[in-house]
């Protein structure tokens, strides 16, 4: 990463981070045990509207998937998990203490997928002018009982085309550049 892009990234982030914990703490509340991710993908579609997105869609498998730039050719994805593993099906219990905040899956991967979408919405504000489409997807299903059935899905629909997947994972203010699978 260039100088200029990062001094870029990290004066947003700063500016963002206010935001970005209200997502945190919204997200955090919102249960999402694999294969039943539906309040998650949905609250994400509905946040990626209200950003200015105007091609977001929730497939079969209950990935978000909102698509920037050109629409044919090569493929760029980015993304971060909405499951969490653990069942609860009702409003997830949350704390907060000493600027930390506690409750089922805000580390992995509800972290991460702010971080996500709040690159996103710098995208969809700024309007770059992208030399292949992006795909930034809140997936479903990852590892264990999901057997990373969005990832398949995402696959199956769009093969080929994709060139690049990059998944933002682990917890807030971590970064891993080599695969882990």
């Amino acid at each position: 990463m260039n100088k200029t892009i990062k001094q870029l990234a990290e004066a947003y982030a700063a500016a963002c981070k206010e935001e970005a914990q209200d997502l945190l703490r919204a997200l955090g509340k919102i249960p999402a045990p694999t294969h039943r991710e539906d309040l998650r993908a949905a609250f994400c579609r509905d946040w990626f509207l209200r950003q200015g997105a105007e091609d977001v869609s929730i497939d079969w498998a209950k990935n978000v998937i909102c698509k920037l730039g050109p629409r044919d050719g090569e493929l760029v994805v980015f993304a971060a998990h909405t499951y969490i593993v653990f069942p609860d099906t009702e409003s997830l219990p949350m704390t907060e203490a000493d600027g930390k905040l506690c409750a089922p899956g805000i580390g992995d991967d509800t972290a991460n997928l702010v971080n996500l979408m709040m690159a996103a919405k710098y995208l969809l504000q700024a309007r770059p002018a992208l030399k292949c489409g992006i795909l930034i997807v809140a997936n479903a299903c990852e590892e264990g009982l999901g057997n990373l059935a969005g990832t398949r899905a995402l696959f199956d629909a769009y093969g080929k085309r994709i060139r690049a997947f990059y998944s933002f994972d682990c917890y807030t203010g971590q970064c891993c550049d080599s695969a882990v699978g």
